[in-house]
């Protein structure tokens, strides 16, 4: 019998997903290539691996056998993997991200890095983008995961993705039927961080598209109180989808549909040039994959679920 390391890995993570699309876009694959490897892996086997249910993937009987003895085989693969690593990745980074990315992704990012390279320490910063993009060029900070881009040449900015930026308001407030205009937004107190900010720009954005500008708000420079002072009926607000999902999920606050959309905002990993590249590689991939898994960042549209 002969399989491999990569067919076991598009069947776990398939697995755990619920669909190739998912698997595909976690691992940085075709939905093509994710469905092939499962096949050669059923064909190996010969049994079936999965069965359809709605839009979903549900692991046979016999696939769930397999799947303990897959995530054995992948978790042992890992350790191998780190052996030298947990050696070699050793010191300090410093880290920045923003309130968002703190409270939805960095715990299980924290955990990871501690997990995989023991010997290296973190320390992290967390602000708004503006100040981690200044504490990055002045050299305060080896990486940041943040919405600006540095132009620095000592600094690389790379893209990791567009996070989307939604309306929110609260339950019980009462808007017209339909979509949620410009106009509609300046009849209601309207909470924000000041400029410049990635909130302030999108919401200055989306009432410039219809010729509004945004002068009259209150100024906040925690997202923690912003959803707060939504919750509590003070305001209507901009905030990151990632941050807010919670909240519309307990129905503390709704979602309002705004027309035009929101446009989504280009998401960075940023650090210092002359900072190790062996280190910085892996944090961004650790980083990566926990912020994908989290649904941090926004679909493109594509819904194929095969």
């Amino acid at each position: 019998m002969r399989f491999t390391l990569h067919q076991l890995e598009a069947f776990v993570w398939t697995a755990r997903l619920g669909t190739v699309h998912a698997a595909a876009r976690h691992l940085h694959l075709t939905q093509p290539a994710v469905s092939h490897r499962i096949r050669d892996l059923e064909e190996e086997l010969g049994i079936q691996l999965f069965e359809r249910h709605s839009q979903r993937l549900a692991v046979t009987e016999l696939g769930r056998n397999v799947l303990v003895y897959a995530e054995r085989v992948m978790s042992s693969a890992q350790e191998m993997a780190r052996l030298d690593l947990r050696r070699t990745i050793t010191g300090l980074i410093r880290i920045g991200v923003d309130e968002s990315c703190a409270s939805v992704g960095m715990p299980q990012i924290l955990k990871d890095i501690k997990e995989s390279y023991p010997a290296l320490r973190v320390d992290l910063t967390v602000g708004g983008g503006v100040q981690l993009l200044e504490k990055i060029n002045s050299h305060e900070l080896d990486a940041a995961l943040h919405t600006g881009q540095s132009t620095q040449p000592d600094v690389t900015s790379q893209f990791i993705g567009l996070t989307e930026h939604q309306w929110v308001a609260p339950v019980d407030l009462i808007v017209p039927d339909g979509d949620f205009l410009p106009a509609h937004a300046l009849n209601h107190r309207i909470v924000s961080n000041a400029p410049p900010s990635t909130l302030h720009a999108s919401a200055s954005r989306w009432l410039a598209s219809d010729g509004y500008a945004f002068e009259d708000y209150s100024g906040c420079n925690s997202l923690s109180l912003m959803v707060s002072l939504v919750v509590s009926g003070h305001a209507i607000a901009v905030l990151p989808a990632s941050f807010a999902r919670p909240y519309v999920a307990a129905n503390a606050i709704k979602v309002l549909r705004a027309n035009p959309e929101v446009p989504p905002v280009s998401y960075y990993f940023s650090y210092l040039a002359h900072h190790r590249s062996d280190t910085t590689a892996r944090i961004l991939d650790i980083s990566k994959r926990n912020l994908q898994a989290a649904g941090f960042f926004h679909s493109l549209g594509n819904q194929d679920q095969n």
